[in-house]
């Protein structure tokens, strides 16, 4: 379960941010994960619940968008999704990361990424 470790460091990098900003609560979290995280956003939700109680997150609501992978070949100019191996002995689809185009390894642009992309807080009187 890494989303608790990923989330601990998301609500640590949060609680250190909003330390001076006078804020008094935070209603909501906005954050962006990357499909090739591999993270649960219901395990991260469940994590922002555990870490947020005793402090100013507590009760604020967390949004979760997952980006699609995206690649680029620069060998024959693809961009795009990336295909999945569909093998049933896996528990989970696992991503091909070659160029579907010409099978050579293409650069990683999008899905690997995880950031807090916003925050709706209440400031104090």
């Amino acid at each position: 379960m890494h989303e608790y470790s990923v989330m601990k460091q998301l609500v640590s990098a949060l609680l250190d941010e909003l330390e001076d900003k006078n804020v008094k609560k935070v209603k909501e979290i906005r954050i962006e994960i990357g499909e090739l995280t591999f993270l649960g956003e219901q395990q991260l939700k469940f994590a922002h619940e555990v870490l947020s109680k005793d402090n100013i997150l507590e009760g604020s609501e967390l949004n979760v968008k997952v980006n699609d992978a995206k690649v680029r070949c620069n060998n024959c100019g693809y961009e795009g999704g990336v295909s999945y191996s569909n093998d049933p002995g896996f528990h989970f689809n696992i991503p091909v990361i070659s160029c579907p185009e010409c099978g050579e390894k293409p650069e990683v642009i999008q899905g690997k990424e995880t950031m807090i992309t916003g925050v709706t807080a209440e400031e104090v009187d």
